[in-house]
């Protein structure tokens, strides 16, 4: 077993009095180790002292009083939390030199792969979003909140929040809860909640600026941002406001060694390289479409770098060489919170946040083949027509002599092809995304103890993807091409020339005019046009002194919301006609809207009697979808808290959550694809006796042909001809999961400043939206007979052939995780160098049991704990020492599976005022491992490793400064 270790070494001045209380520790704070330690501790008590530190405003609890914690919508006057809670604060992600949070947030031992700059340059849209995945259970099972309220989706009809609207220097804490939360805030909560709470008090401006590059030149990522806020009206109104811009450059394939060549699996270089060359690669075929070899013994022909004719297939295309281990991501951030008093129990509050976020991807010109654009047809038939005057002229003359030597078994029809577009188009995309939220509302206080809040929330996301593509109608009349009497070649087609048809050459290297390459491209630009829109209406009462029994107060939280989703996903013309290369695909327009009804409850039972504390909590809410397949849903929880004496806790959670399908689940049409289907019947006899023979002469239509035949058997052409559709489905129905969390949290007294929590989790999922996929469907139809499997299959009543599977969506799935949290803490007051000096520790370290995924009810389990996006072992830990205002840190990141490297940073100004930093990441330039593919991970097409999980990039510098007046 290989081991990634990540270790990062930093000295800092501290702006903010760095590692005053460290990140990353897990939901209990120690007892500072003397009276110094605790007014360090307090002077950044967001930097994550156990995921209870510091007051969420805006849910629920005012600073100096009781709190809200993630997790709970009761406030508590203490830092006690009924479910595990991991912070991250300000300071963490400026240790990080954090530019996009999305980098800090991946080092926790909970967070899963999810979408980021280096997964996405393949995607037709969405490239270079950054989404959150919990537990590796999906980023649609993730509830992104910003101050306790639902955020925006960042792609096309999902409920995955895109974290690149979220301004890293403007957020305060970022609190992280795992396990189903669905009974506190309603759908998608399955595997948790990653609530990202912003800054609500600041005077004065802040500026910092950042640069960074790696050793060999390349990926400069830059930033700068200015945060200011004050005060006014006697203190009864304030304002912060922030903007920021920052740019990352990317990175190319052919700029790693390890990513240089094309792979296939653990074959690199020349052999891998696509068949898809810019120079073409051709055969010769007959009119069935049969290959012919009439061509130096052989039916294929290209050219070498000479653009010199040659049999056979010609040199394949590093497709590596063009294509991007992270795709550039530029954003421009602006946000602003506006706070008014009324009166001493009435507060206004309004949140604005506005970002442009721009991306590309870049990958190979279009692999273009004859199949892509002719359908065999009588009118458009199999490829270039054997006319074609741009075919070389010792291929004319082997066609002339097959065609004309009185043998019409071996003439010579069409010419196939497989050919990358290298002058007419890169195939790459252009994003142009805006994303607009506004919170605004009133809370106050009523009866003494009452909280109560009311809140409106309007998000927009606009995406814009463009791109280029073909016309296959204009292809095949540009390949349609003749010689006239004066030599001058046109397009066959008269309409096609009076329409500007150019003939294109694809016989070689360049071969295709400006002329042609442009003629042949879409008049309609290949694009996507995403508008999501959310509508949230919120009323919350709370009141964590209800009424007062023997062992404390009771609490409750009480709540309504409507909730209001759309997206519409607006492709192309030719994309919906399936005119282009691709597929015919239609739009998505979809929409919902949801009720509900929820409830908190908090009852202590028992203090100091026999043991020192004992409580229940419990919490209930009641949605009412749109949807009719859908419809009403119901979540619950139930916990306890038990502490027999000082510094031992024990805490545990169940709770039944749910996601609703989102709107591409449900809203999206079918469509059409020809995936290669085999019918297990194919060839099937009266004697043969394979796993589905006999199952295959029970159908009737297969009998007969047996019968008169002898055999079963399709055809080329019948395979070629099995369509399906894919895509969403109105029928799906809601996904359930029982969660369950145990742990224990232990702060002896006799070590001072220490603090340990272990929570075991185990989290299943059922009625999991998936596919089956179109070859088991049939399979187990054969099999089983089922209506599942059945439903999705489609034979001819005559020939009893499948002619059409269908996969669309459905609650077919499972998935189960298990594991155990460990966290750690100890700060402890040294005095080695002077009064103050102090040592810090984090650590957290999670150890996965189970990672199970069944794809539907007879599929077997498969177990995914150990795999490579599924590591046994993840952990990240913290050392610092702090003596007044320097901080001496290290960090290591351990995962299971990969390799190790060490970062560096000098940090050096005055404290509080100014800071100047200089950083070397991965100062040993270990280099990721090299994963040529495995059933888990498929081939890491583009960068030959898992680069959303190891550093693709190597050693890095960079610099940066702040300054506060």
């Amino acid at each position: 077993m290989r081991h990634a270790f990540r270790q990062r070494l930093l000295a800092s001045t501290l702006l903010l009095t760095f590692a005053a209380t460290p990140a990353f520790a897990q939901t209990e704070a120690a007892a500072p180790a003397d009276d110094s330690s605790a007014d360090a501790a307090t002077q950044d008590s967001t930097a994550g002292a156990g995921g209870a530190t510091a007051v969420a405003a805006d849910t629920g609890g005012d600073a100096g009083g009781d709190i809200v914690i993630t997790g709970s919508r009761i406030a508590r006057p203490d830092l006690d939390s009924p479910v595990p809670v991991v912070s991250v604060g300000s300071a963490e992600l400026q240790r990080d030199a954090a530019i996009n949070v999305q980098d800090t947030l991946a080092e926790l031992p909970q967070v899963g792969t999810g979408s980021s700059r280096t997964n996405t340059n393949f995607l037709t849209s969405g490239n270079g979003v950054a989404t959150v995945n919990l537990r590796n259970l999906g980023s649609s099972r993730t509830l992104v909140l910003v101050n306790g309220r639902r955020f925006v989706a960042g792609l096309a009809g999902t409920s995955s929040v895109d974290l690149n609207n979220i301004p890293t220097d403007f957020i305060d804490r970022v609190e992280v809860v795992t396990g189903g939360a669905s009974a506190i805030y309603g759908s998608e909560a399955i595997s948790g909640v990653v609530n990202f709470i912003l800054k609500d008090h600041f005077d004065g401006i802040q500026l910092r600026t950042q640069y960074g590059i790696t050793e060999e030149g390349d990926n400069p990522r830059y930033m700068a941002a200015v945060t200011a806020g004050s005060s006014f009206l006697d203190d009864r109104a304030s304002a912060i406001v922030h903007f920021s811009y920052d740019k990352d450059e990317g990175l190319f394939s052919r700029n790693r060694a390890i990513s240089a060549q094309d792979c296939f699996y653990d074959l690199c270089g020349p052999g891998a390289y696509s068949s898809y060359s810019p120079q073409g690669r051709f055969q010769l075929l007959g009119a069935n479409g049969a290959a012919v070899n009439a061509f130096q013994g052989g039916s294929l022909f290209s050219f070498d770098l000479g653009n010199n004719l040659i049999a056979g297939s010609g040199a394949g295309f590093n497709r590596n060489a063009v294509r991007r281990i992270s795709t550039p991501v530029e954003r421009y951030l602006g946000a602003g919170l506006f706070r008014y008093e009324i009166t001493p129990d009435v507060k206004a509050f309004a949140e604005v946040t506005y970002s442009k976020v721009k991306s590309s991807s870049n990958i190979e010109a279009l692999p273009l083949a004859n199949t892509d654009i002719y359908d065999g047809s009588s009118a458009q038939g199999l490829g270039i027509p054997v006319t074609n005057p741009f075919i070389p002229a010792d291929v004319q003359a082997a066609i002339q002599a097959r065609n004309t030597d009185a043998n019409p078994a071996n003439d010579v029809a069409f010419i196939g092809f497989r050919r990358r577009q290298n002058e007419v188009f890169s195939r790459s995309n252009n994003n142009d995304r805006e994303t607009f939220r506004v919170a605004a509302g009133l809370k106050g206080t009523v009866a003494d103890n009452w909280d109560w809040e009311g809140s409106y929330v309007y998000g927009r996301l606009h995406d814009v993807t463009s791109s280029q593509d073909i016309d296959n109608t204009r292809y095949r009349n540009a390949l349609d091409a003749v010689r006239l009497a004066d030599g001058t070649i046109v397009c066959r087609d008269p309409a096609a020339r009076a329409d500007g048809c150019v003939p294109i050459n694809l016989f070689g290297f360049g071969t295709a005019s400006p002329e042609a390459s442009a003629y042949v491209q879409a008049t309609i630009p290949k694009s996507e046009d995403i508008v999501n829109e959310q509508h949230v209406v919120s009323l919350s009462l709370a009141n964590s002194h209800l009424f007062t029994l023997p062992a404390g107060d009771v609490g409750l939280a009480l709540g309504a919301e409507y909730r209001r989703e759309k997206s519409v996903d607006d492709l192309d013309e030719l994309t919906n006609t399936g005119g282009n290369s691709g597929n015919m695909i239609p739009d998505t327009v979809g929409k919902f809207d949801v009720w509900e009804a929820y409830a908190e409850l908090n009852v202590p039972i028992l203090r100091d009697s026999f043991v020192k504390y004992f409580g229940l909590t419990g919490a209930a809410r009641y949605s009412k979808y749109s949807q009719p397949q859908v419809g009403g849903v119901f979540s619950w929880n139930a916990g306890f808290e038990l502490e027999p004496f000082d510094g031992l806790r024990f805490r545990g959670v169940y709770a039944r959550a749910n996601r609703a399908p989102n709107i591409s689940e449900f809203a999206s049409a079918p469509s059409e694809t020809f995936a290669g289907v085999n019918d297990p019947c194919d060839e099937v006899t009266a004697t043969s006796t394979g796993t589905y023979d006999a199952a295959c002469r029970a159908i009737p239509q297969v009998a007969a042909a047996i019968a008169q035949n002898g055999i079963f058997e399709y055809t080329l052409a019948d395979v070629q001809g099995i369509n399906g559709f894919i895509g969403g489905n109105p029928n799906l129905k809601e996904e359930t999961a029982k969660t369950l969390t145990l742990g224990a949290v232990l702060t002896p007294r006799m070590l001072r400043g220490f603090s340990l929590t272990a929570d075991y989790f185990d989290i299943r999922v059922s009625d999991a939206i998936g596919s089956i996929g179109q070859n088991l469907s049939v399979q187990q139809c054969l099999l089983t007979n089922d209506p599942v499997f059945c439903g999705n299959v489609f034979r001819d009543a005559n020939t009893g052939f499948v002619t059409r599977v269908d996969d669309q969506l459905v609650n077919v799935a499972g998935l189960k995780t298990r594991g155990i949290d460990f966290g750690v803490r100890y700060t402890s007051r040294l005095n080695l160098l002077g009064a103050g000096d102090r040592i810090d520790l984090t650590g957290n370290y999670t150890y996965l049991l189970d990672f199970k995924s069944q794809a539907n009810p007879i599929a077997p389990v498969q177990q995914f704990a150990g795999s490579i996006y599924y590591p046994r072992h993840k952990a990240t830990a913290r050392l610092s020492y702090t003596t007044g205002a320097a901080t001496l840190s290290w960090q290591a990141n351990y995962l299971s599976g990969g390799t190790a490297d060490i970062d560096l940073v000098w940090d050096v100004g005055e404290a509080k005022k100014f800071s100047f930093y200089v950083g070397v990441d991965n100062v040993f330039d270990k280099k990721p491992p090299f994963l040529p593919g495995t059933p888990f991970t498929g081939s890491p097409t583009g960068t030959e490793t898992a680069a959303d999980l190891y550093d693709p990039f190597g050693r890095r510098f960079y610099a940066g400064a702040q300054v506060r007046f």
